[in-house]
């Protein structure tokens, strides 16, 4: 049963929960029609067609399923539904297995026919009638029956192919122009076939232009495609055609490699949507080998890297630009291009964070410690309105520093790193904290505190110094329970008085409006967890003692305040 492909993930795991807290009620299957009512913050009438165990059409009551959406409510009878055939099926195992009955089968199936049976008996006249109708009707059978009969495929097969793969696209895309999650991943499926079949079929006849063709056909025409692609699968479909461009250049002679490699070129020009040139870009830069292409990819990366500076985009010009940069370099030293050619080409491409960042790895490879610095100190300067950036030159002046034993150095960088560039972050703190004696550190920590933005948690801060009154600051500042939760285990000795307080006041003010069955659970978890409070078991059984007077409606928060 593949009814699961139906519903969006998160849809999928809230029905089954449903179904495994028995909300599931009425459930009945007669002539293939399933009817139940599922129990939720509301009760909801479901019903469900099927035909030889397969879903066929649902309808729910519920709001969600009135837009068109497949619910929770569906898909928590059909897990009932699932469970009430594996049910029907031991029973009939129970009861129809006997010796006498295990050879009634076996006679049975000794009589039964396969398919090659029946075609060698049938007439051949009546054989070819049929399957000349069969493949009137199926264009895609009939391009498969062609490529099985002669390796020799003509222009007019090869358009056939791609008409069937234009008929899938449209087939999928329906009114909308959009493929559903629900739908791609059928969608992928179907593509992929043309790939394990066809494409595989015209490899093994060693037709390897027309399987290269029609791969880059499905390649780019499904890169086109406006769908939900939360599964991944334009990826895995990719990674597919990377290996089949793969296979093709292990076995092509020198003519078809040098047609392939021509095609990945020209294709890198933005015909291709630009998270799918990736693919292309691995093809290229990894397949094509020899002293021939070698020459041909430094002209091309170079090229690239031009065209990149021509754009006025200017996070796509550093993009574009530093990516084929690197590129070129990359095949600078396959090539055995000297160290001062490749810096000296770095320096040309000195605007770009990227080659600046490549150049300092160089140079600390090599111990040149003083050029790095430099290069550093001028990219700071350069990308000042980058904070990402400058982040990461900080950490590379601080390793640096350390390597070449500057501490006056090394403890001013951890100390912008601290307060400025990476604030909040509790390792760099504690290495900071090691530079300083005991006595010396309680005055440098407060300077840290007064100096580091106010936007930044210092909940983590207080927790390491064991600051517990201004860690309980923090807590009764923050809203919701998320802060409450993550130091209560700290806290709760101390000052459980403050944490009850707290939860009681956040909860009662989430209750005010109304929730789904999982928002009450976790509540009702919320709940629980606070008898882990001094006096807290006093304070959920208040809590819940309120919730059950003013909220009595409720039925789904109800039943979840009976599970306490």
């Amino acid at each position: 049963m593949n009814w699961k492909n139906y519903f969006k993930p998160h849809i999928l795991d809230r029905g089954y929960n449903y179904y495994i807290e028995g909300a599931v009620e009425d459930f009945e299957e007669e002539d293939d029609q399933i009817t139940a009512v599922v129990c939720g913050s509301e009760d909801y009438e479901v019903e469900i067609e099927t035909e030889g165990g397969t879903v066929q059409d649902m309808y729910c009551s519920c709001p969600y399923a009135a837009s068109g959406e497949y619910c929770k409510h569906m898909a928590a009878v059909l897990y009932e539904w699932e469970d009430y055939l594996q049910e029907e099926n031991r029973n009939l195992n129970k009861k129809g297995f006997s010796p006498e009955n295990s050879q009634k089968k076996e006679k049975s199936s000794a009589k039964s026919e396969t398919v090659e049976d029946v075609v060698a008996q049938a007439p051949e006249e009546i054989v070819r009638k049929f399957l000349a109708g069969i493949l009137k009707e199926d264009e895609k059978l009939f391009a498969r029956f062609k490529t099985l009969l002669s390796p020799e495929l003509s222009s007019e097969d090869m358009k056939r192919y791609k008409k069937q793969v234009d008929a899938t696209i449209r087939k999928y895309l329906g009114r909308e122009n959009f493929i559903t999650y629900r739908e791609a991943r059928s969608f992928i499926r179907e593509l992929e076939e043309y790939l394990y079949k066809d494409v595989g079929a015209m490899i093994d006849n060693q037709d390897f232009l027309h399987a290269f063709e029609l791969t880059n056909y499905i390649f780019q025409e499904v890169g086109n495609v406006d769908m939900d692609d939360s599964d991944g699968g334009t990826g895995m479909l990719a990674e597919h055609c990377v290996e089949i461009w793969t296979e093709i250049l292990a076995c092509a002679d020198e003519k078809t490699e040098e047609i392939m490699y021509q095609w990945f070129v020209s294709h890198l020009d933005g015909s291709v949507i630009d998270y799918m040139e990736e693919y292309l870009e691995e093809v290229l830069m990894n397949q094509f080998d020899g002293p021939k292409y070698l020459e041909a990819k430094l002209a091309f990366t170079e090229q690239k890297v031009q065209e990149a500076r021509k754009q006025t985009d200017k996070w796509s010009v550093r993009y574009k630009a530093t990516k084929w940069a690197l590129q070129h370099i990359d095949l600078m030293r396959e090539s055995g291009s000297d160290a001062e050619k490749i810096r000296q080409y770095c320096r040309e491409n000195w605007a770009y964070a990227g080659i600046r960042q490549y150049y300092v790895d160089e140079c600390m490879e090599c111990g040149q410690y003083d050029e790095a610095i430099n290069v550093l100190k001028e990219s700071i300067e350069m990308d000042h309105d980058s904070p990402g950036y400058i982040k990461d030159y900080r950490l590379k002046l601080k390793e640096i520093y350390q390597t070449i034993g500057d501490q006056e150095a090394y403890r001013k960088q951890l100390w912008t790193l601290v307060t400025e560039d990476a604030a909040g972050n509790l390792e760099l703190y504690r290495e900071l904290k090691k530079i300083y004696s005991v006595e010396e550190w309680e005055k440098v920590r407060e300077e840290i505190f007064v100096k580091i933005s106010p936007h930044t948690d210092l909940g983590p801060f207080y927790r390491e110094e064991k600051l517990y009154d201004r860690l309980l600051e923090c807590v009764l500042a923050s809203p919701g329970v998320y802060t409450l939760q993550a130091y209560e285990e700290d806290l709760k000795d101390k000052y459980p008085d403050e944490l009850l307080q707290k939860y009681d006041a956040e909860l009662n003010q989430m209750a005010v409006r109304t929730a789904d069955r999982g928002r009450y659970r976790e509540w009702v978890d919320i709940l629980r967890g606070m008898k882990k409070i001094p006096g807290g078991e006093e304070k959920m059984w208040e809590i819940a003692g309120h919730w059950r007077t003013m909220y009595r409606n409720r039925r789904a928060m109800m039943e979840e305040l009976g599970k306490l």
